[in-house]
């Protein structure tokens, strides 16, 4: 199978290479690899955001490459500003696909939904029969239910890529039951979870110590991989460690930019930590390179996380396989991932009080804790592995309809108005 892969803004080359990469370019990179070992080949078509970056394609590994669209400025765009270039992402993206045309075209995110019903109305071939594949790895919906930032619009495209592509996916059933109040059946939605790597996070290997002021046996370890921006969470970690003096946390943050020290969301958090008189117990360290990750996730005894929603669920998966119990807010993703009371504990809320008591029923209770730990690993390996996320996906392809008559087909007009709506 020829399969088109369009990721606006995840280019799955940065994980590739073992560097931070946000989790739609981590989760491209990893899908793209698996389905090219199961013989099909992918091209995936990322927005060029560096002008160094190569004319033509990429080979990235065996039977993936990565092609550039030429569409705005040549650098990296901040969020709200995605949807400005889309459409003529789209219109470049229709040339190459007349030129190479896939038996699936998937797109990763709502813009680059866009993007492909755009390129589909404006092909000069006939791509009718050529099936669109929708993921969405988070939506507006259920973000707004969890008190973050309500985009009207963005949510409006949201419902119209539903409906209009031939197969959705989503990581996790609060996604899929958010599509069905928007009128989305649920038999045209699959539920394809996010994926861990459990060759490279496992329980075997070397710990790191450096991060630590304290040994295991003198205060328990809790660590958290997160954005320090207010969903993140960290703020209610730091408040709840005033009441844990038995513990040391450590905060990895998840932002792309290389240097915690001049992260202001960094600052805040520290500033935060010495105020509440614990800032000799709060550590925060910059993005960690995806080899040295888990090395520290074995460093530690508990994985906690506060924040307010986790659509992907990933570095809860990525700690579950170097075997650590999980402490977490039950968002998002986070529930198909930890089986409560079975591979941790799920709080409702997230709260300081919450986080306190979540977490010394864990590290009060060590054979409660190891016996999270081992239930962890194997719920990680026997259902996460980014190989069986291939699988699911491979399945979803097969059973994306084609369209069936021209009035199926996106008209120009359709495009347009769609693509204008979402650059407001």
């Amino acid at each position: 199978m020829k399969i088109a892969m369009v990721a606006e803004h995840a280019n799955p080359l940065p994980a590739h290479r073992g560097e931070p990469a946000c989790p739609s370019s981590l989760h491209v990179c990893a899908v793209s690899r698996q389905l090219a070992k199961r013989g099909h080949k992918v091209t995936v078509y990322v927005r060029r955001s560096d002008p160094e970056q190569p004319e033509g394609r990429t080979r990235m590994s065996r039977g993936v490459s990565v092609a550039y669209i030429d569409a705005g400025p040549a650098h990296v765009l901040k969020e709200s500003d995605h949807a400005e270039h889309t459409g003529a992402f789209g219109t470049a993206l229709a040339s190459v696909l007349d030129e190479d045309t896939p038996d699936v075209l998937h797109a990763i995110g709502w813009t680059s939904g866009l993007a492909a019903l755009h390129a589909q109305a404006h092909s000069v071939k006939d791509q009718t029969g050529v099936p669109i594949v929708q993921t969405f790895h988070s939506l507006n919906a259920s973000e707004q239910r969890s008190g973050l930032v309500h985009r009207p619009d963005r949510a409006r495209m949201e419902s119209i890529l539903a409906a209009r592509a031939d197969r959705v996916l989503v990581n996790s059933t609060d996604q899929q039951g958010e599509l069905a109040r928007l009128g989305v059946p649920r038999h045209h939605v699959s539920v394809v979870p996010f994926g861990v790597d459990s060759d490279h996070f496992s329980v075997e290997g070397s710990a790191s110590s450096e991060p630590w002021t304290s040994r295991r046996e003198e205060r328990s370890r809790l660590i958290s991989v997160t954005s320090l921006n207010e969903s993140g969470g960290a703020e209610r970690l730091v408040e709840a460690m005033t009441r844990l003096p038995e513990a040391e946390l450590l905060l990895v943050s998840t932002a792309e930019d290389r240097t915690v020290a001049l992260d202001e969301n960094a600052q805040r958090i520290e500033i935060l930590a010495k105020e509440a008189g614990v800032d000799d117990r709060v550590h925060l360290a910059g993005p960690v390179e995806r080899k040295e990750l888990p090395r520290l996730l074995r460093s530690a005894d508990v994985y906690v996380s506060a924040a307010s929603y986790d659509p992907y669920g990933g570095a809860v998966l990525e700690a579950m396989s170097c075997g650590l119990p999980v402490v977490a807010t039950a968002t998002g993703a986070v529930p198909g991932a930890v089986l409560h009371r079975t591979s941790g504990v799920l709080m409702r809320f997230g709260r300081p009080d919450e986080v306190v008591r979540s977490v010394r029923a864990v590290i009060n209770t060590p054979t409660m804790s190891t016996a999270y730990g081992i239930a962890a690993v194997d719920r990680a390996r026997s259902r996460f592995t980014w190989q069986r996320i291939a699988v699911e996906t491979e399945l979803a392809y097969e059973r994306s309809r084609p369209a069936q008559t021209e009035q199926d087909r996106p008209d120009e007009n359709e495009a347009e108005l769609l693509l204008s709506g979402s650059a407001h």
